[in-house]
């Protein structure tokens, strides 16, 4: 099977709808750590509680980290990590989805949210091809 080069329409789509939901996801994370944090901040609890309250600021902490450089290095270039980092962050967010309505942590509309938001994501980041030239390549093309 032969690969579309990284400007055919449908790779460009891909990229169009990846960076999209990057940001949104991004956006989302954002809301997720400042809720994390209120919530660490406002419980009473042994050391043991607080340590995994923080254990729990950290990890979304991390998420939004993993997310957001995944977004700035699909804004900068079309780089092949980034693809790869979209698909991993996708087919996590599939799992967080599925878990969120198989065990009934929030609503189901959520868990609904969340794997189509995965799907979507997985199928742009399959869609976008890297753009495999060089910087000296793209700046002779005037890109």
């Amino acid at each position: 099977m032969v690969s579309s080069p990284a400007d055919h329409p449908r790779s460009l789509a891909g990229w169009a709808a990846l960076r999209v939901l990057l940001a949104l996801e991004s956006a989302f994370l954002a809301g997720v750590v400042v809720m994390t944090v209120i919530g660490a901040a406002g419980s009473a609890g042994s050391a043991g509680s607080m340590l995994q309250n923080v254990s729990l600021v950290v990890m979304a902490a991390v998420c939004l980290l993993w997310v957001v450089i995944t977004l700035v290095g699909a804004l900068r270039g079309r780089a092949s990590w980034v693809r790869g980092s979209a698909v991993t962050v996708h087919v996590l967010l599939f799992a967080a989805g599925t878990g969120c309505l198989q065990i009934g942590i929030g609503p189901w509309w959520l868990g609904f949210a969340l794997a189509a938001a995965a799907l979507l994501g997985f199928l742009a980041a399959i869609l976008a091809q890297p753009d495999t030239r060089t910087v000296a390549e793209r700046a002779e093309a005037g890109e």
